[in-house]
């Protein structure tokens, strides 16, 4: 049992220092941008057309000094939310972006497949 106890808080030990230092990045807007993209979702033999986020090959921030800022070629957001939807007379989540789009002269950095 003091085992489990030890495992326990080691795993909510965790899980606060993931949240805290996911906090701390949000705040210095250290986060990967999405882009709106369109598809047609089929459930129960009906089709909708819906606009979704996508994660977008880029982000906010460098991840070396000497990288330079490239050009996004559309407006990439940082604010993403959950929706739901209708897709056939069924309930259907989907992921899409808010807020207003990223400025470019704040900087936007490739991805560098990272």
């Amino acid at each position: 049992m003091k085992k489990a106890r030890i495992i326990l808080a080691f795993i909510t030990l965790a899980a606060v220092l993931v949240g805290t230092t996911s906090f701390r990045a949000k705040r210095r807007q250290l986060s990967n941008l999405f882009y709106r993209t369109t598809g047609v979702f089929s459930q129960n033999g009906a089709s909708r057309v819906l606009t979704y986020a996508k994660e977008a090959p880029y982000r906010t921030f460098q991840t070396d000094t000497w990288e330079l800022p490239v050009n996004g070629g559309r407006p990439l957001y940082t604010g993403t939310t959950q929706s739901t939807t209708t897709v056939g007379g069924d309930f259907y989540f989907i992921t899409v972006v808010t807020g207003s789009p990223w400025p470019t002269w704040l900087g936007i950095y490739d991805d560098n497949g990272q």
